[in-house]
């Protein structure tokens, strides 16, 4: 137990001038059976050999790969002890599992939850526990992305924060209860505890809502700071959010319009710069440009939806369109007259 730990714990009311007062909060673990969440990154890891999930005296869960079944050493002994072939999900027709590890750390019982997926490639594992409970009022949801077993590492793992399924990754701080708190996490029994205390470095406002240009609604938008100890989920802070100083990126994003969907492909764009006491608005969304490519073999010319790219005022762009919408129109003309030839449009469009 940490001297800061100590202090929060007993003279909350007489912490010593010039320190913030800290708070500790409790998060326990919680095995997630149908996975909501949306994950800022790929969960999803290969399978290889073993589930590298530390216990004493192995550095990993045995697996080994046999027909469309996997072997599993369930108990950390360096044995299989398992098969799992998983069932097929009627909708997308992948293959898929769960099973639950159990191995002790430090001498002390764990169990580390794990779902799998039969690929095109293989195998795939990813987490299916959470690290859950309240920092102040809010409820916060921390999950092991990076897949080592620890649910803490800073710009690796994610958080969900106030019952968003939307998660960011997680860094130094963390908005709660409408304030800005730096958080640090220690080890208690099977769970942690949250150690929290406001912010005292220099901030400033990052908006993604007021410039935007954009008839759907914004369903998810995750920055993180270009160091990686911040990040924020801000699709709900109508006139933005305070967030420490420094260079951020937009790592995703999600709109909606009715039954419609739509992600951002932030690859291109560039970095937001906030500044001490200024606020630093976002200009995205329409004009959207739409470029695209085709191959043409004889008098044939094919056009694949595919293969248009339509990119947004920051220079994101909308991937993932579902249902596909309503599709351009294309124009063949005559190189020489300029007359058109044949109008075409993308076929299934709604």
């Amino acid at each position: 137990m940490t001297p800061l730990l100590v202090t929060a714990l007993l003279v909350p009311a007489a912490a010593p001038v010039g320190l913030p007062t800290a708070s500790v909060d409790s998060l326990t673990p919680r095995t997630v059976r149908t996975w909501s969440i949306e994950l800022p990154a790929e969960p999803f890891h290969k399978v290889s050999g073993d589930i590298p999930i530390s216990s004493d005296g192995s550095a990993g869960f045995a697996v080994r790969v046999g027909g469309n079944g996997l072997e599993i050493d369930t108990d950390g002994d360096g044995e299989v002890d398992r098969t799992v072939e998983g069932r097929e999900h009627p909708e997308t027709k992948v293959r898929h599992a769960r099973v639950t590890l159990a191995g002790t750390r430090d001498g002390v019982a764990f169990s580390y939850p794990v779902r799998l997926e039969l690929r095109s490639q293989g195998w795939v594992w990813a987490s299916s526990s959470i690290m859950q409970g309240m920092i102040g009022k809010t409820p916060v949801q921390l999950i092991d992305l990076d897949g080592n077993g620890s649910f803490t590492d800073v710009g690796r793992d994610a958080v969900a924060v106030g019952g968003s399924e939307i998660a960011q990754f997680l860094g130094e701080t963390l908005l709660v209860d409408g304030e800005l708190r730096s958080v640090t996490f220690e080890t208690s029994g099977a769970g942690l505890s949250a150690i929290s205390h406001a912010y005292s470095g220099e901030v400033g406002t990052l908006d993604l809502r007021s410039q935007f240009n954009g008839k759907g609604v914004m369903l998810g938008a995750v920055v993180q700071s270009v160091d990686r100890k911040h990040s924020f989920e801000l699709s709900k802070a109508k006139s933005g959010a305070k967030v420490p100083v420094g260079r951020y990126r937009l790592v995703s994003a999600k709109l909606g319009l009715g039954e419609a969907r739509a992600t951002a492909n932030t690859g291109m764009m560039s970095s937001l710069k906030v500044k001490s006491g200024k606020t630093t608005a976002l200009a995205w969304g329409s004009p959207i440009k739409a470029s695209f490519s085709y191959s043409k073999e004889g008098s044939e010319v094919t056009l694949d939806p595919e293969r248009v790219r339509y990119v947004g005022a920051a220079k994101e762009r909308w991937v993932g369109w579902d249902p596909v919408g309503k599709s351009p129109t294309f124009h063949v003309k005559d190189a020489n007259t300029g007359k058109v030839l044949v109008d075409a449009v993308f076929p299934g469009s709604c």
